[in-house]
């Protein structure tokens, strides 16, 4: 995977600041026919192909899962995000109303009697007025909204999804895909499609997240990025743990031991500050049934495991690793608050990189943080740039775009200044709030 992601973890970015749905009526499109002309390279490749564009409501699309499966494992990019495991679950735990439709491209000279997946979306599109976006669909738990393109026919799938838009939804202005890794194969495909396509593009939510490449000497790295003073607190109160009783490392790693540690991490975190918040899985029966089932799932797969740092057989803290290829993603962590006056987050991840880097079969984990991050920013250096891209489906739908790029972006500018203002206010009620003592020595 490093030969694919050649910008993805440049050292030099440490520094920045960082129901009118047919669910089975597919369209066979034959490419020739295409509106507008093909780059000779995808019509010399796909002129005697049969290829099919359809939109699939959930049922439809579970019943293609093992063709979706196939699809993951040819696809340019990884996003365990966007695998059956998890965004089928996840869809099916939403009110039918907010589920997301699949906009799904099938090669039918290659597979079976529908044909090999070379591309598939999952997006949430409910206004089809002039100018209407359609947005990759973001679980709330999910972290990044990557398509999944098939790594030779990637770029043809693209093609087909935008013109499907031209066909079918000529009110629409664009495609607007959430939190993709900028300096990733799938952006550079999107950025190369819409210059040769002449398609107008935006992008929105620039920012940059903490992630932990293989390789490299950690030590070397925190001697540069964690200051000497906090360095040597870290490992005082790594000490006080030690002597507070035995200091384990647990790994959860099969269905059935997965089961039972995501039922302590769902414990853990309710019983701290998102338990307080209203936030955690478990406030949520839908969202904890959804995550059980989720990691279930993708431990059947190896694609989920649960570690935890643990006081005489008892959880300090815990984090779930969810893994697609060779990439992995560090998707939740929870912590024992009695002892936050000895770090027990940040000493779980400092053992949990350390053990990370000797994964072999892992190249590259993504912390799924938000930007400036006060944590994990400060224990992994690395940084990947993500942004949300919006792109015109075809250069006709000029003004619309334009149109619709501005309102997306005041809207998004209210949520900034909405949400900033709630925190201020939240701020300012807990001004005096006193915070919990550590635990004695």
């Amino acid at each position: 995977m490093a030969s694919l992601f050649p910008l993805l973890w440049n050292r030099s970015l440490r520094s920045a600041p960082l129901s009118w749905l047919n669910a089975s009526g597919g369209e066979l499109v034959p490419v020739a026919r295409r509106a507008g002309p093909l780059p000779v390279s995808l019509r010399a490749i796909s002129s005697e192909r049969p290829l099919r564009v359809e939109l699939l409501d959930w049922e439809a699309a579970r019943r293609r899962a093992d063709d979706w499966s196939e699809l993951v494992e040819s696809s340019l990019e990884s996003n365990v995000f966007l695998e059956p495991a998890f965004t089928l679950t996840s869809a099916q735990h939403c009110s039918p109303a907010h589920r997301p439709v699949f906009l799904c491209v099938s090669d039918l000279s290659r597979g079976g009697q529908n044909g090999r997946l070379i591309g598939l979306s999952a997006l949430e599109w409910k206004h089809r007025g002039f100018g209407a976006i359609a947005r990759g669909w973001n679980s709330k738990l999910g972290a990044l909204g990557t398509p999944l393109l098939d790594l030779v026919h990637g770029a043809e799938a693209f093609d087909l999804m935008l013109d499907w838009f031209t066909r079918n939804s000529r009110r629409t202005a664009g495609l607007l895909l959430p939190a993709i890794p900028a300096a990733g194969p799938t952006a550079r495909l999107i950025a190369a499609r819409a210059l040769a396509l002449n398609l107008h593009q935006r992008t929105f939510d620039d920012h940059f997240r903490a992630v932990l490449p293989a390789g490299g000497d950690i030590d070397a790295i925190w001697r540069e990025t964690i200051r000497r003073k906090r360095m040597k607190e870290l490992r005082r109160q790594r000490r006080r743990l030690d002597d507070s009783g035995q200091l384990t490392w647990g790994s959860a790693r099969g269905p059935g031991d997965v089961r039972v540690a995501f039922e302590r991490f769902m414990a853990l975190e309710a019983r701290g500050w998102k338990g307080d918040q209203g936030s955690a899985l478990l406030c949520d029966p839908g969202v904890a049934t959804f995550a059980r089932t989720m990691t279930h799932v993708l431990a059947r797969e190896g694609k989920c495991r649960i570690d935890s740092l643990d006081l005489d057989g008892e959880p300090v803290a815990m984090g779930i690793t969810l893994i697609s290829g060779k990439s992995a993603a560090l998707w939740k962590i929870a912590y024992d608050e009695d002892f936050a006056g000895l770090s027990p987050g940040v000493q779980f991840t400092l053992e949990y990189t350390r053990r990370q880097l000797a994964e072999d079969s892992i190249n590259f984990t993504d912390s799924c943080a938000i930007a400036d991050h006060p944590m994990i920013d400060k224990i992994w250096p690395e940084r990947m740039p993500m942004v949300d891209i919006f792109t015109a489906v075809s250069p006709e739908q000029s003004a619309a775009f334009h149109a619709s790029a501005w309102r997306e972006d005041m809207r998004r500018r209210a949520r900034r200044f909405a949400k900033n203002a709630y925190h201020a206010l939240l701020r300012r009620r807990h001004a005096h709030t006193f915070t919990r003592p550590p635990p004695p020595p």
